[in-house]
């Protein structure tokens, strides 16, 4: 093992020692509902204009001096790499003429958070957008106002000045949710494999997730990481045993997530991602042998529902979504093999598989991805193979930030699992090489 291999897998062994249970946390909100709720919400297509890399004028202190700005339905997100923090925001155009921006801000993994509060500074950008239009961005477009820490009313000045576009990411580069926009010791106010952390998810950065399935005794899959409850995923007095010994309905009856949220089942969780977000994929990590047909009937129908969709007359209805059964083991691999078989023989098409293990097999299966641990290193030379033969290499779980640069800068790989999705947003945006298109993804 050479020297850098040997630190990857240091770091993750520590990374790996701390699974405790973290306080539960509350999102800061204006008390009065704030400015948004006086004016008229911006259309997805203005929310387009307001993206790019924007200088921090004022308020380095928060943000660092520069950050990445993207959006999402309903969703103006500020991403950075300072203490992997970001800010959900909406926008709205309010009677006086002015264009709000705001919303709360976080530091995922401290207990720190506040309140934003901006406003498109040019007048004549404000007017257009109150007017209906969605004018592009340029070197003056400034969003300038206030931040406060927890519920504290905002007061200290905040200035965000536009200077460049974004790279290209969209259908290229995947910043892949870790089992959604949190991890269990995170702060963010959501539960891993949840319907509202993959929801999050999508607005600190992400536009894909990744997501643990399991088996109930019924045969139903669903979203849940260990394969018993354990008391840092679930509550209930009497939430216990393993999630295979028990129905969906037993599940449900006795189990709650840790903030409360429902154990969602695979087929929920992905029409979630489908018709409220615009995820682009989502990689199924399979966690017994068992779940890999009753997934792949579930991605099977999801994409013979789209296919149909999309054989409409208007494009702008097309929704490109692609779910992906992930391979982790010989086992499941097998289990795989079996899968196809059945699916074939019912006339099913087949949805795209991921091994994880192993780059060979990836264009020897006919996969279309490889997804590898980083504790081995970037293996520039793999990656370079795996996409030469027409597969994508995403890998897991990186969330330290020195280590996602080497990745970015040395395997140039078109995606990273993570659960720190502001800073892998954003450093991509830094330093990264923009991946091929991927096939069927609008440019």
């Amino acid at each position: 093992m050479n020297t850098k291999s040997a630190a990857f897998t240091v770091a993750a062994l520590f990374a790996l020692s701390s699974c405790e249970q973290v306080e539960e946390v509350s999102i800061p909100m204006f008390p009065d509902g704030g400015l948004l709720r006086t004016g008229t919400a911006l259309s997805r297509e203005q929310l387009y204009g307001f993206e790019g890399m924007f200088s921090v004028v004022h308020g380095s202190a928060l943000f660092g001096t520069e950050t990445s700005v993207r959006t999402s339905p309903g969703t103006i997100s500020i991403l950075t790499d300072k203490d992997n923090g970001y800010a959900v925001l909406g926008g709205a155009c309010l009677p006086d003429g002015r264009v709000v921006v705001e919303g709360y801000w976080q530091y995922p993994t401290e207990v720190k958070a506040g309140l934003v509060r901006l406003f498109v500074e040019q007048p004549d950008t404000a007017a257009a957008l109150c007017n209906g239009e969605a004018p592009p961005p340029s070197v003056d477009f400034t969003l300038a106002g206030t931040y406060s820490d927890d519920n504290d009313f905002p007061t200290t000045p905040l200035t965000l000045r536009w200077n460049r576009e974004l790279k290209p990411w969209r259908g290229r580069f995947f910043t892949i949710a870790h089992h959604g926009g949190c991890e269990v010791t995170d702060y963010c106010g959501a539960s891993p494999n949840s319907l509202e952390t993959i929801r999050l998810s999508e607005r600190v950065g992400c536009n894909a997730a990744e997501v643990d399935v399991r088996m109930t005794r019924d045969a139903i899959p669903v979203l849940f990481h260990d394969p018993t409850l354990s008391r840092a995923l679930v509550r209930g007095v009497f939430c216990n045993g393993s999630v295979s010994d028990l129905t969906l309905a037993e599940l449900r009856g006795s189990c709650t997530m840790a903030y409360g949220e429902i154990i969602p089942t695979l087929e929920e969780a992905l029409d979630m991602m489908v018709t409220d977000t615009e995820l682009e994929g989502a990689y199924l990590d399979e966690k017994t042998p068992e779940g890999v047909l009753p997934s792949a009937r579930v991605a099977a129908a999801l994409l013979a529902d789209l296919k149909a969709r999309n054989e409409n007359d208007d494009p702008s209805d097309d929704r490109h979504f692609v779910p992906v059964v992930g391979i982790p083991n010989a086992d499941v691999l097998d289990a795989w093999h079996t899968a196809k078989s059945t699916l074939q023989a019912e006339g099913i098409e087949v949805p795209p598989c991921l091994i994880e293990y192993d780059p060979d097999l990836v264009l020897s299966e006919g996969c279309v991805a490889w997804g590898p641990t980083w504790t081995l290193g970037t293996q520039p030379d793999n990656v370079r193979k795996v996409r030469a033969g027409g597969a994508r290499t995403f890998f897991w779980t990186l969330n330290q930030s020195d280590f996602v640069d080497a990745f970015l800068e040395e395997a140039q790989p078109d995606g990273i699992l993570t659960g720190r999705a502001s800073m892998v947003f954003h450093r991509y945006q830094e330093i990264g090489i923009t991946p091929p298109l991927l096939p069927g993804a609008a440019p």
